[in-house]
């Protein structure tokens, strides 16, 4: 990877990892196109799709050569191996991801290249999304409403990304490129591959927001983070890698475990699984220890009640 900037206009790397988004790739990469900022690069990094994505990518390439980097693997890799072999393609100065099913809104570039370039103290910028249904085109609401029960991003570092009532969208976020250098995607972790990122390219960094929505994030039976069973254990996973390689973060970890506990126990007790639930809510009292543990689930139930004081729900 190598910064580059046309005059005093930064260029932006937009990643995009893909797998089988036949479907909704074309409005993705459609909304990338269409930004205003004059100075971007889209790098496309096929995971091996099997649907047809291969050749809408290969044609939108062939059509923009200036802007699209067509990144191929022969076979599917996982989340991981996508994200990294888009970075090692990737020449911008900043650097925008963004799901292969979701759409950039008019502006949103420029919006964020003209926040960091205000706040030289901060390593990324994200900013809220509209979540909606692709089958219905329903719409939930903001994210920071569906998702943390209020509205309204914030500004903060690493204690963000370990906060159980906070969480940021992927496709939101803008970094600089000097701050990623070698870094690269753990392809132990399976799904929250970027999460496991941000903690680390945050940690003593700054995160700020733009209190707007400039993504769409879409729902489908398809969503990566639908398809696995395994929630739990992917979370566990990163917040054991985060603890080993930061030890001082050892409090929120723990608090971030519970949460992450208390969640399974929740899926459990609403698909009818008394047995199940009851027995990881033990478990995560247990990890947290009484008083901590119900800190963090009275920080999940004023998460609940903001979400029914906005009248949202979160998709499932």
């Amino acid at each position: 990877m190598s910064g580059g900037a046309a005059g005093d206009t930064p260029k932006v790397s937009v990643i995009v990892p893909v797998y089988n988004q036949a479907r909704f790739i074309g409005e993705t990469v459609d909304s990338v196109l269409a930004q205003d900022h004059p100075n971007l690069e889209l790098v496309l990094s096929d995971d091996g799709s099997t649907d047809g994505t291969t050749e809408i990518l290969r044609d939108y390439a062939r059509r923009e050569p200036e802007r699209i980097v067509h990144v191929v693997s022969d076979r599917n890799t996982g989340i991981a191996g996508a994200f990294n072999r888009a970075l090692d393609a990737a020449t911008g100065e900043l650097i925008a991801w963004l799901g292969g099913d979701d759409v950039m809104l008019p502006g949103k570039l420029s919006r964020q290249v003209a926040a960091l370039r205000e706040r030289s103290d901060a390593t990324g910028c994200c900013h809220d999304a509209e979540v909606f249904d692709s089958e219905t085109g329903r719409v939930y609401g903001r994210f920071t409403e569906v998702y943390n029960g209020r509205r309204g991003v914030r500004e903060g570092g690493v204690e963000l990304l370990l906060d159980a009532g906070y969480l940021m969208l992927p496709s939101t976020m803008m970094v600089r490129a000097a701050a990623v250098q070698g870094r690269r995607f753990d392809p132990r972790v399976r799904v929250s591959n970027d999460w496991f990122f941000d903690i680390e390219l945050f940690h003593g960094r700054l995160i700020i927001g733009i209190d707007d929505v400039l993504a769409r994030y879409r729902r489908h039976e398809r969503n990566a983070t639908s398809e696995t069973s395994d929630v739990l254990e992917d979370a566990l996973i990163v917040l054991s890698l985060a603890e080993a390689r930061y030890p001082e973060l050892h409090r929120s970890i723990r608090r971030r475990r519970v949460a992450a506990i208390f969640g399974e126990a929740s899926r459990r007790l609403r698909s009818g699984d008394w047995r199940g639930g009851l027995r990881y809510v033990a478990v995560a009292i247990g990890t947290g220890r009484l008083l901590g543990s119900l800190a963090v689930g009275l920080r999940l139930v004023r998460v609940e009640l903001g979400r029914r004081r906005l009248g949202v729900a979160v998709p499932r």
